[in-house]
């Protein structure tokens, strides 16, 4: 049985996934360049395999057992060089402009809802597969089209730091400024995959081996008035 520690973080990965769900975005402007026959050939002629895999936070001792990385979100979509591309460049810009860094994580997933948005829209929404990690911090997907694929995995913890609330003087005196809550920091793997027909592509996920890790900020919607005292 989980306990409340395991629930709460689950509960938290959540409402991180569906914050983004709801943002629209222009991301992945690119042409389709995944050839769909290929896959859709595969499923009819039944060349389908599995793609496996567990994510694990390593044990600091060296006898001790690694512990299951909880609250992970895995999806699986056609290979996309396209796609490739644009997230390798989103983690470029985040090293060498320090100011898309705070955006960094959303514009990761944005990048990847907007590809998953394009092929829906080439009628192939069935080759798009998401998974949330079990408790165990395994996930798997059966029947999955022979050909390459890519299999993006997000972990997300929220840090609080609320920022300083304007004094009653400050409000009054100077313009109003929303106020900053903490961030989402989010690890990335990011894995290419070839699946063949009745095979098993297997991946084991650890911090040491993470694509990238990177943060979305929080502020609160508009300024907030400040706070009386609490006795």
């Amino acid at each position: 049985m989980e306990n409340t520690t395991t629930r709460g973080m689950m509960i938290r990965q959540a409402k991180y996934a569906f914050a983004v769900l709801g943002v629209a975005t222009a991301a992945f402007a690119a042409p389709l360049d995944v050839a769909l026959d290929a896959y859709r050939a595969a499923v009819a002629d039944g060349a389908t395999g599995t793609v496996a895999g567990r994510a694990v936070d390593e044990a600091d001792r060296r006898n001790s057992p690694d512990e299951p990385r909880v609250g992970i979100g895995v999806t699986l979509v056609p290979l996309s060089r396209a796609l490739l591309d644009e997230l390798e460049g989103i983690k470029r810009l985040a090293r060498v402009k320090p100011a898309t860094y705070p955006t960094s994580a959303r514009s990761v997933v944005e990048a990847r809802r907007a590809y998953e948005r394009v092929l829906s829209e080439a009628g192939a929404a069935s080759l798009v597969r998401y998974a949330p990690g079990s408790a165990d911090g395994t996930f798997q997907f059966d029947q999955v089209p022979a050909g390459q694929w890519m299999l993006l995995v997000e972990h997300a913890t929220f840090v609080s730091k609320p920022g300083q609330v304007q004094t009653s003087q400050e409000w009054s005196t100077f313009r109003k400024k929303p106020q900053f809550l903490g961030y989402y920091a989010v690890t990335f793997w990011l894995d290419k995959l070839e699946v063949s027909r009745g095979e098993t592509a297997t991946v084991e996920l650890n911090e040491r081996n993470a694509w990238m890790t990177g943060i979305d900020e929080k502020w609160t919607p508009g300024p907030q008035p400040p706070r009386r005292p609490t006795r």
